[in-house]
């Protein structure tokens, strides 16, 4: 006959292994993994009054692209220049790499109600590129905009995101996340969320992934490291069923270049 304080000795372990698993974290809202250092050196933490609040990407050593509500007061009125910052060159969104001030804000013109969410930060110092610290590359410029934009990322087109958004726990994450998705076509877009526009790219994942808050303005690069997109916003709760919507950057390079020289 078994011992009973051995049976209860077990007993008390594996309950406590379950209680362990049930508390602990289920997984990360992006569905995804920790970054390594220096895997996405483009990437930038854009800060409001010393506090992460938002993704970007360096897209030269003086600019960054985020989304403009990120950095918005009414509309198109940015905040104060001088309440912005962002952390370059590290994985930890609370240490390492360097904090550059933001010299100005411009945000897109047509900005209202989440479309045309795209802003250009002006930095107040020179980048200093290496293999930390780097600029993407923008899309190329087409001759004239076309609205068959699917030609540009066909249906199922692998594209990576990497933000500091919210975990799947409601913590927000230190160490940047990274996560794999698949273009979807317009008129996918528009059967699934109606939300079908040129000037989008929406990422379909798996339901209980996505972006979260923190992640906003994060680059969506493809397998070339091309700068496609900037993620824009999540219908409903993070994870939903719906995909998720990225701001288009081909649509602004015209508008990206002429603010930029």
């Amino acid at each position: 006959m078994a011992d009973p304080r051995i049976t209860l000795g077990l007993g008390l372990l594996i309950f406590g292994l379950i209680l362990f698993a049930e508390a602990s974290p289920q997984g990360r809202i992006l569905g995804g993994e920790d970054v390594a250092q220096g895997e996405y050196p483009w990437s930038a933490s854009v800060r409001y009054n010393k506090a992460h609040v938002c993704s970007g990407v360096i897209i030269s050593q003086t600019h960054v692209l985020t989304a403009a509500h990120c950095v918005s007061s009414v509309t198109i009125t940015p905040v104060d220049a001088s309440t912005l910052a962002v952390r370059v060159g590290t994985i930890n969104q609370y240490a390492g790499g360097s904090i550059v001030n933001v010299k100005s804000v411009l945000i897109h013109p047509w900005y209202g109600n989440f479309m045309h969410n795209i802003a250009i930060l002006e930095l107040a110092e020179t980048l200093v590129f290496s293999d930390r610290v780097a600029a993407i590359a923008l899309p190329p410029k087409t001759e004239e905009q076309t609205e068959d934009v699917d030609a540009e990322l066909p249906n199922g087109t692998p594209v990576y995101v990497a933000g500091w958004g919210e975990l799947s726990d409601g913590t927000a994450s230190y160490k940047q996340q990274k996560a794999n998705y698949n273009t979807l076509s317009r008129s996918l877009c528009e059967w699934e969320a109606g939300y079908g526009y040129e000037s989008v790219v929406c990422l379909s994942r798996a339901e209980g992934e996505g972006i979260c808050r923190g992640d906003v303005g994060a680059p969506v690069i493809d397998d070339e490291k091309v700068l496609r997109g900037l993620t824009s916003f999540n219908f409903g709760p993070c994870g939903s069923k719906y995909p998720d919507v990225a701001t288009r950057v081909s649509f602004y390079l015209t508008w990206i270049e002429a603010n930029t020289q």
